[in-house]
């Protein structure tokens, strides 16, 4: 909903976002209806969180545009785990520190040692999205492949960070663990393969500005 719309439809003047996506949530039942391109263009990732519940209806839109994502042969591998126990985000965060020791000692790389996890705890939720290699589509039968199914995970993951920044709510594309340590830690199934984590949560920072590479750097035609 653009400006001239939301006047049209409250006599208001224009909202915060916060104003828009609550009127939002009311008027669709927690649809989404934020302009598309609006949205992957003004889409940030959030390392900081509010102590602010995300609200229930909310959480339920971000879901259910996960549901909607594209996915090989349909067979729609995901599922979403949400972890909202402080006990347990504690927990993880503590396993995902070891797990940045471990990446700063192979890499080197200066900036993973003082990375801050804080926001692990500090965000109200964290949506765990796992795949079944199982539904993992023809590809399995490729050399090298059989990673359809992550493939499709990930696809649900852009949907529920565009539908969330839709929502007036801030997330973070998440991959800084160990699968089996995270699946031990949370008693999720065996045969998942946790493909990311999505933690989600209303921003108490405001969003940086970003560039994009040139399309002409990205783009080429095959004649």
């Amino acid at each position: 909903m653009n400006r001239d719309d939301w006047i049209k439809a409250t006599g208001q003047p224009s909202p915060d976002l916060n104003a828009l996506a609550k009127y939002e949530v009311e008027r669709y039942g927690g649809g989404v209806r934020m302009d598309l391109m609006q949205a992957v263009k003004e889409r940030r990732s959030y390392r900081a969180y509010l102590n602010k519940p995300v609200e229930e209806e909310k959480l339920q839109a971000v879901l259910e545009a996960g549901r909607w994502a594209p996915s090989v042969m349909n067979l729609q591998p995901w599922k979403f785990f949400i972890l909202k126990n402080p006990d347990l985000k504690a927990g993880l965060k503590s396993a995902c520190y070891e797990t940045l020791q471990k990446i700063y000692q192979a890499s080197g790389w200066n900036w993973v040692s003082k990375f801050s996890l804080e926001f692990l705890t500090e965000a109200p939720l964290i949506i765990v999205v796992a795949g079944d290699p199982k539904k993992t589509g023809a590809d399995q039968f490729l050399p090298g492949r059989g990673t359809g199914y992550a493939f499709s995970c990930c696809a649900a993951v852009q949907n529920m960070h565009l539908a969330a920044h839709s929502l007036g709510l801030g997330t973070l594309w998440f991959t800084l663990y160990e699968t089996d340590r995270v699946k031990e830690l949370l008693n999720l199934p065996a045969e998942l393969d946790v493909v990311s984590m999505i933690v989600l949560g209303y921003p108490a920072e405001t969003a940086a500005a970003i560039k994009r590479k040139p399309l002409e750097d990205m783009v080429s035609y095959i004649d």
